[in-house]
């Protein structure tokens, strides 16, 4: 083996193996194997960072492990060192270290090595004009041994690398005006075909032409910067408009809201009070009617009574004086009110009819009633599972334990008890409410004609074809569509259900029917017509309860 092999091999056996370096200041563990110093304090530091510490409240579960000395182990051979332990300097490696720096600094250029750390760092040996680095014999071997590194030019150690060409390792003297791009002598060579025809300059005499080009390039820089100047100004200007018109444009919503609603507050307050006072009205007429009805019957009564004793009696003057008696306090017919009698209970019996007159009711007020009350919900029979009975003006739905129908298609809902209503809505503003008392578990909700027949997509909610609102025997509620769920507990068990739909706004909202609570809102984005869809047995595992479902189209009934 020849002289320079043999130290080439040397060489490797002073690199640290923690840092792939030359050792600085080496420390050898109890193990035998050498480190750098700061190697070893940087292991140190990660094995302290990651040890879990140890409960000491809980002396009975805690391992041996957590009560014994922290360690370390060897990167070479796993063997455990003591954290405590002080390490000493390896004093001959240390010195073979030194002697190694002095050799190679007495037989190679001054250029350092620009990957060896340390105060002393070895010389170059080659320089990298791809890497733009130099590197020492031990540094450059992995661009004699990695294919990666197969096309990047060595050249003798150089402290400029960035003047040679990164293709044949020259000094860079010449300037092609057509690709703008320095060029080395051996650019030029008939071999090298990529610049031939081109107009090709000394790289001195092109200082003009360079400078023209980066004022050129400086021109368009300063343009393009000034668009997008001007351009982050007129989004500036433009988002902070739209900002104003959205926040105008909500006060002004705000704004009409609490009017309408403080515009209802009146209306509810002068309704109630216009019916108290009718109510009122009425009943002192009542009473005034009975208090005169009630003495004339006294009246009668006593000339009843009167007359009655007069008929035991044989003496034909006693008769004559009781019958005078009765005849001047008889009471004639229009004494006894009874014309007035009856125009009180006509007028009662139009009470009712007085009050639902269109125009003694706000025109807002029948606008809403019309927008609400002229929705219909018929059942879709050729959708409902085979287990529901739904009437014949489809208005009512139940789940039964026989089968209420045995054809099979492609539209039925084979696994859950689902129903789909016989119109969508694509537009405009819905309500209706469905009864739901004593049913044990069921849902009711919207979906998309797409919806699944089979499980898992024919759950309601399950999947983002499809909101429900369900709630089970125990009272648990829950909204679902898709990933968006919210459950939550009920204390009153709610027996009418509203929903509500805005297809315009994507507002699908549930409530409390009796209560008028609102339980939950979903903010929709409706990509296609969507359907009403009732479960009346929405856990599988519930008995049949035998109770319909009843569906209540609109708000006045």
């Amino acid at each position: 083996m020849s002289l320079s092999r043999i130290m080439d091999s040397l060489d490797e056996e002073l690199l640290c193996v923690i840092c792939r370096d030359i050792f600085v200041d080496p420390v050898t563990l109890p193990c035998g194997h050498n480190f750098c110093s700061d190697c070893v304090a940087q292991l140190k530091h990660w094995v302290g960072n990651s040890e879990p510490a140890t409960d000491d409240e809980d002396d009975d579960h805690a391992t041996s492990s957590s009560r014994a000395v922290p360690c370390y182990t060897c990167p070479l051979c796993h063997s455990s060192c003591p954290m405590s332990l002080e390490l000493r300097r390896n004093v001959a490696l240390h010195n073979i270290v030194e002697r190694h720096w002095q050799r190679g600094q007495a037989g190679c250029s001054s250029l350092s090595c620009d990957l060896c750390k340390g105060i002393q760092r070895a010389p170059a040996d080659k320089s990298c004009v791809n890497c733009g680095q130099s590197f020492c014999a031990l540094h450059l071997m992995p661009h004699q041994e990695n294919l990666a590194f197969r096309d990047h030019v060595l050249v003798k150690p150089t402290a400029n690398i960035s003047h040679l060409c990164k293709r044949h390792g020259k000094e860079l003297e010449l300037y092609c005006q057509t690709d703008q791009c320095p060029l080395c002598a051996y650019c030029m060579l008939p071999t090298e075909t990529s610049h031939h025809h081109h107009q090709v300059l000394k790289l001195t005499d092109a200082t003009s032409t360079i400078k023209d080009e980066c004022k050129c390039e400086l021109a368009k820089v300063e343009k393009n910067l000034a668009a997008v100047d001007n351009g982050l100004c007129d989004l500036e200007e433009t988002a902070s408009a739209q900002k104003d018109k959205l926040k105008k444009q909500q006060q002004t919503h705000l704004d009409f809201f609490r009017k309408v609603q403080l515009f209802l507050y009146i209306e509810e307050r002068a309704w109630k009070k216009r019916f108290s006072v009718t109510t009122a009205q009425v009943n002192l007429m009542v009473d005034r009617k009975v208090a005169k009805l009630k003495q004339s019957q006294a009246t009668l009564q006593q000339a009843k009574s009167t007359l009655q004793i007069a008929f035991c009696m044989e003496n034909p003057m006693l008769l004559l004086q009781v019958l005078s008696s009765v005849r001047s306090t008889e009471i004639k017919e229009q004494d006894l009110g009874l014309r007035e009698l009856q125009e009180v209970t006509n007028h009662l019996r139009n009470l009712e009819s007085h009050f639902t007159k269109s125009r003694d009711i706000p025109h807002i007020l029948t606008a809403l009633g019309e927008l609400f009350s002229n929705q219909v919900i018929e059942l879709d029979t050729s959708s409902a599972h085979p287990q529901l009975k739904i009437s014949r003006k489809g208005t009512t739905v139940e789940a039964v334990e026989e089968k209420q129908n045995e054809q099979c298609t492609a539209e039925r809902f084979n696994t859950s008890f689902n129903v789909l209503a016989k119109t969508g809505y694509t537009t405009g503003l819905h309500y209706w409410e469905v009864s739901v008392k004593n049913i044990p578990s069921w849902a009711v909700g919207m979906a998309y004609q797409s919806i699944p027949r089979t499980p898992p997509g024919s759950r309601l909610g399950a999947e983002e074809n499809s909101w429900a609102f369900s709630c089970s025997s125990e009272g648990l509620c829950c909204a679902q569509h898709s990933m968006e769920v919210m459950s939550f507990r009920s204390e009153k068990h709610p027996e009418k259900i509203g929903v509500y739909l805005d297809c315009d706004s994507g507002i699908l909202a549930f409530c409390d029917a009796d209560s008028v609570q609102c339980l939950y809102t979903f903010y929709c984005t409706l990509k296609a017509p969507v359907f009403p869809v009732f479960c009346p047995k929405f856990n599988e595992e519930e008995e049949f309860s035998m109770v319909p479902m009843t569906i209540h189209s609109g708000i006045i009934n």
